[in-house]
């Protein structure tokens, strides 16, 4: 071979011969990848299947820990919604004055439930709360001694103190106002239980999280030796990192979603099985007086979090598996 001829194989005379193959679609490349995501399910079916009941295992867990957090969340706003700021108001006070005490606080009460309660019918509630025992009530309705007032119910234990203090400072100078009075103590311990349902309920949902990906990339990890062969020729062969994870990462974003699949269904049997037990059981609606199971935002949620687990469990298994080979 003469030196000409030499010179003329190289990298330039590569580049150049390439230069009229026919590039390969984005179109064909997620076709590929796809289909070998799909191979490698059906050639790996037990260690697959493994994975898609770890995920589900996983998420069921966590799914049904939402849905009792976020019912005990429910319950604690419900009887908070219970409380209300109460006014007191003075015997002398008219309709129309009990009007305008109202227009003055349509500001602050905006959104929350505003009733009166004149003195006939508060006597007539004293007497519904002592049961059995109004009977010592008897001869005071004509000298009734309990005052009408306005009810604010409270919405949100959270605001409870912050709309007392502006109810207070708006009715300040009114004549018409005898006191005004809530239930510091129960808005307190509302507001603290709240408060730990809320904090308890994400840390122990984002650890639950953390320890089904650990779980999943070891099981994905276990899955590729079948698979050891195929990702060692790719790599010696030169292809590029982004093809030898395309795969993985396709095949554990479905076993992710599945395995998520799996695991409403899961809790929503639970859910139909705790409703029935509720229906027959006095103690558990009194705890739980409405049980509704997870709002179409969690479920979403759920699915996506199966996702995203199964896709980073894939990658952390692949990038170990790449590291020690």
């Amino acid at each position: 071979m003469t030196p000409k001829e030499r010179s003329t194989i190289g990298l330039h005379k590569i580049w150049s011969e390439g230069q009229g193959v026919e590039r390969v679609s984005m179109l064909a490349v997620i076709g590929h990848v796809t289909r070998r995501a799909v191979e490698n399910l059906r050639r790996s079916r037990i260690t697959s299947s493994l994975t898609v009941v770890t995920i589900a295992v996983a998420l069921s867990v966590l799914s049904f820990f939402a849905l009792i957090v976020g019912n005990c969340a429910q319950s604690v706003q419900r009887e908070s919604g219970e409380m209300s700021v109460m006014v007191f108001l003075r015997d002398s006070v008219t309709p129309i004055e009990v009007d305008d005490i109202k227009k003055g606080l349509s500001d602050l009460t905006q959104g929350l439930t505003v009733t009166y309660m004149d003195k006939a019918a508060a006597l007539a509630s004293f007497r519904a709360m002592l049961g059995d025992d109004a009977s010592m009530l008897e001869g005071i309705d004509t000298q009734n001694p309990l005052p009408a007032s306005i009810n604010i119910a409270i919405s949100d234990a959270r605001h409870a103190d912050k709309l007392f203090a502006d109810v207070s400072e708006r009715l300040a100078s009114s004549t018409f106002i005898d006191s005004i009075r809530y239930s510091r103590s129960g808005v307190q311990q509302l507001k603290k239980l709240l408060r730990i349902v809320e904090v308890g309920g994400t840390v122990g949902m984002g650890f639950l999280l953390v320890i089904t990906g650990f779980i999943i990339a070891n099981t994905i990890k276990l899955a590729l030796y079948n698979h050891r062969m195929e990702i060692e020729i790719m790599e010696l062969v030169g292809a590029r990192r982004g093809s030898i994870y395309a795969p993985y990462l396709l095949e554990g974003l479905g076993q992710g979603v599945l395995g998520a699949c799996i695991g409403i269904g899961f809790v929503f049997s639970v859910y139909l099985l705790i409703s029935h037990s509720m229906a027959q059981s006095e103690l558990l609606q009194m705890v739980f007086p409405a049980f509704h199971f997870l709002p179409l935002s969690i479920l979403g949620g759920i699915v996506v979090a199966g996702a995203m687990v199964g896709m980073g469990g894939s990658y952390l298994a692949v990038r170990r598996f790449l590291a020690e080979h």
